[in-house]
């Protein structure tokens, strides 16, 4: 194979800077996806809802900043995680490239 046979060399990408008070979405190691809003989210009029495919929303007590999604598939309270993963084996040790 010719150099001209290879695709080009991937551009590095840098590191994307978000403003403080980002939602974050963290992926947690063999456990569910965490969904955190920032500190003062309700002073900047952000809010978390979760809703089904009907466009129903699930109640989430308005205190909480953050929730957990299933990712096992066996949890009892979907989509919300109940900590079944513990229990039946899930793995996930995905890392941001």
């Amino acid at each position: 194979m010719n150099h001209s046979d290879q695709p080009p060399a991937a551009e590095p990408v840098a590191p994307r800077v978000f403003p403080e008070g980002a939602v974050t979405i963290r992926c947690r190691l063999d456990g569910p996806l965490v969904v955190e809003l920032p500190p003062d989210a309700e002073a900047k009029g952000v809010f978390l809802r979760v809703t089904d495919h009907h466009g129903n929303e699930y109640p989430i007590p308005p205190v909480k900043k953050a929730v957990a999604l299933c990712r096992c598939a066996a949890t009892k309270t979907r989509p919300f995680c109940d900590g079944s993963h513990k229990s039946c084996g899930f793995e996930a040790a995905e890392t941001a490239p």
